[in-house]
């Protein structure tokens, strides 16, 4: 742990994409959150999405922590010298310490610049919670895949299907009745709808009717996105699944640290 917090290979792809997106992000949409005009909230709701999204995509990052260690994993594991759920901890302390700071940083640049409403503590809390979801995923497709290459090109085929379902391109309304099961797997459901929640809920520009259902009625943009109802209309309900989500993907991780293994002889 120590001698990655001081490798600028190791710290450069963790701070180094927060400091751009945010960056980006500030140019882009500052002092939108506020504004009451539909295309600003549409806008809004848009780079919410994607910053849930960016810690799906990101977490490509993580995965050579794994891959390239393995060799080494396998012969201090064969040595006796601690077993994979050991290991598998250690990593995840280690990205958890860091992602701490990062996702910290990124959450006040972006929520002050962008004027976002709602509550800074729980932006910053879905954003980490996000991040460490992300994180845990590449762990886990890093330990059943036989190589980087396999796994870069797993992880992002993953998060878009996550995509796919989770409400922002197709709201959860009009998902076929076959894949409505998926809808509900998805983390960036949970994700987007903790941020939406906090940004919309009890505020002035969530109470504006100007969005329209099929039959032409008037609904704000929490019905409209169908998450004023059941699960998806509470914020500590959207990041308990969202932990509960962190926590499957890291047993799948250390299941596969352990059990899958890539000895080739």
């Amino acid at each position: 742990m120590m001698k990655h917090y001081k490798s600028p290979e190791f710290l450069g792809p963790r701070f180094g994409d927060k400091i751009f997106m945010s960056l980006l992000s500030m140019s882009l949409y500052w002092g939108i959150g506020d504004k009451s005009d539909v295309q600003s909230m549409q806008s809004t709701a848009a780079v919410l999405f994607f910053f849930c999204a960016l810690c799906g995509y990101g977490a490509a990052a993580f995965v050579p922590s794994l891959t390239l260690e393995r060799a080494l994993f396998f012969r201090e594991q064969a040595d006796g010298c601690y077993i994979g759920v050991t290991y598998y901890i250690a990593k995840f302390i280690e990205e958890a310490v860091l992602c701490t700071f990062t996702s910290t940083f990124f959450s006040i640049i972006v929520f002050f610049a962008m004027n976002l409403q709602g509550n800074f503590g729980i932006f910053a809390a879905t954003y980490f919670a996000t991040s460490m979801v992300g994180i845990v995923l590449a762990y886990a497709v890093a330990a059943v895949a036989p190589t980087m290459e396999a796994a870069n090109a797993l992880l992002p085929t993953y998060v878009t299907t996550c995509m796919y379902f989770g409400g922002l391109f197709i709201v959860f309304d009009k998902i076929p009745i076959g894949w409505e099961w998926y809808s509900w797997t998805s983390f960036l459901r949970y994700a987007w709808g903790a941020l939406m929640l906090n940004q919309f809920k009890d505020q002035e520009t969530g109470k504006l009717k100007v969005f329209f259902d099929s039959d032409g009625q008037s609904m704000t943009i929490l019905e409209f996105y169908n998450m004023d109802e059941g699960i998806m209309d509470s914020v500590g309900a959207c990041l308990g699944i969202l932990a509960g989500l962190c926590v499957i993907f890291g047993t799948l991780g250390a299941l596969g640290v352990t059990y899958v293994s890539h000895v080739k002889r």
